[in-house]
């Protein structure tokens, strides 16, 4: 009999299973993980010299001071600290990111269309005004030049629906979205450079072996406060008995943390038919990640937003520069990010070979230049917020927290979370249990 299981060993559940530990050391705890491979999103893999984040582009970064340090805590002083230098493809442009505050590098004629839209939305939008879908959103925050040009093109390819299917409580979130602020657009359509999105402007990354280093870091760390860990463990079922809970009639434990994705978690307790039409409505995406190795140095930049509507991924990031140790010196590697919804059919050669003909059609590698591509397709990449997603969301976690276990982190939440959020999730999670 366990005090405490947690299920799933990804990044929630395992800050979940340590700040418990941390704060309560007679507490037993198992975190159990259906994967062999622990880390979730937060894995790397090291090929030929090179290493590779195969959940996509993971930096470190928080608005908030006290999650940021603890975070970096892992890493002791092994880590790299960058500014930002991301951007947005508009056409064969670079702009800085985020776009409001990059207009300087667009042409004078473009910045004035832009300008003029976005203060145009400020003096008329009402005091009290809510937009109801993420459309709405897009064209009230930021008028409609930036939203043609770049945000709805975007947010089409990278959510796949129709943007005004989508809620927009996740925008809300702080550090989820940059809100811009009129004064710095004004600047940065006059030519000065201005800095959005402050939070995120400086982030963090290990300094070797990839993004996973954070993972194992906070995993030594579990194992050395006597955390038990069960991976390799898929859980069939889930069943309340007397004031105990007994997965696969075979763990029992007092408390369930769920970290796992709530549709399955429901499944697992033979949840009543109405929770499980409910959680059928609960919206994702896949995401298919590709490594190239390039043969050639990288630019000096981090990651690029590709609105193109040509263009199978939404976004590539120069991985090689997030840390020298991540390619061979004189050659670089890339990510490259793809959504795929959850009833389209996945030809990974297809993807990838679309992804590299668009590549080099935008001069970003030459054929010659590709050493080695790998990939790697998740099926839980990006939880959709569609507003009948949400509503479903909302009423299968009330269900499931009426049953006595505490859902946390991204999936666990189905909420589009960063790192940072999912950690803040989590310890709270703790603090509230027993408050």
């Amino acid at each position: 009999m366990f005090s405490t299981v947690v299920l799933g060993g990804g990044w929630a559940g395992l800050v979940y299973a340590l700040e418990l530990r941390r704060r309560f050391l007679s507490t037993d705890v198992l975190v159990i993980d259906k994967s062999t491979q622990l880390g979730g999103l937060l894995r790397s893999e090291a090929v030929n010299g090179f290493t590779f984040d195969v959940g996509g582009s993971h930096v470190i970064f928080s608005g908030n001071k006290e999650i940021l340090s603890r975070m970096l805590g892992f890493l002791g002083n092994g880590f790299v600290k960058h500014e930002r230098k991301s951007f947005i493809r508009i056409g064969d442009a670079l702009v800085p990111y985020p776009l409001e505050n990059g207009l300087y590098a667009l042409p004078l004629e473009d910045r004035a269309d832009a300008l003029i839209a976005f203060l145009e939305v400020q003096m008329n939008r009402a005091v009290d005004w809510r937009p109801s879908n993420l459309d709405e959103w897009i064209h009230g925050f930021f008028g409609k030049w930036i939203a043609k040009k770049y945000l709805v093109p975007y947010n089409r390819k990278i959510w796949k629906r129709d943007l005004r299917e989508i809620d927009v409580d996740w925008v809300y979130t702080p550090g989820r979205l940059p809100i811009p602020d009129w004064r710095d657009v004004v600047k940065s359509a006059m030519g000065i450079a201005t800095v959005g999105y402050r939070e995120q402007a400086t982030f963090y990354y290990p300094s070797i072996g990839g993004i996973q280093t954070l993972y194992s870091s906070a995993l030594r760390e579990a194992e050395s406060l006597g955390i038990a860990l069960l991976s390799g463990y898929a859980i069939k079922s889930l069943k309340k008995v007397g004031d105990e809970w007994i997965i696969n009639d075979e763990i029992k434990a007092k408390n369930i943390i769920s970290s796992i994705p709530l549709n399955e978690l429901v499944t697992y307790m033979n949840a009543p038919e109405y929770v499980i039409k409910l959680s059928k409505r609960l919206d994702y995406n896949r995401v298919l990640v590709i490594g190239v190795a390039l043969n050639k140095p990288a630019p000096d930049q981090h990651w690029v937003y590709v609105p193109n509507e040509d263009v199978i991924f939404h976004r590539y990031a120069w991985i090689s520069n997030y840390s020298p140790q991540n390619a061979p010196r004189d050659k670089s590697s890339l990510l490259l990010e793809i959504t795929i919804s959850p009833w389209e059919t996945v030809k990974e050669d297809w993807f990838v070979n679309k992804a590299l003909r668009d590549l080099m059609n935008l001069g970003i590698a030459g054929e010659g230049d590709v050493l080695f591509t790998m990939y790697w397709l998740h099926e839980y990449g990006y939880p959709v917020h569609t507003i009948e997603s949400n509503r479903a969301r909302n009423e299968v976690i009330n269900w499931v927290k009426e049953q006595g276990i505490t859902p946390i982190g991204r999936w666990g939440c189905w909420r589009y979370w960063n790192m940072d959020k999912v950690y803040e999730d989590a310890t709270n999670k703790v603090v509230q249990r027993f408050r």
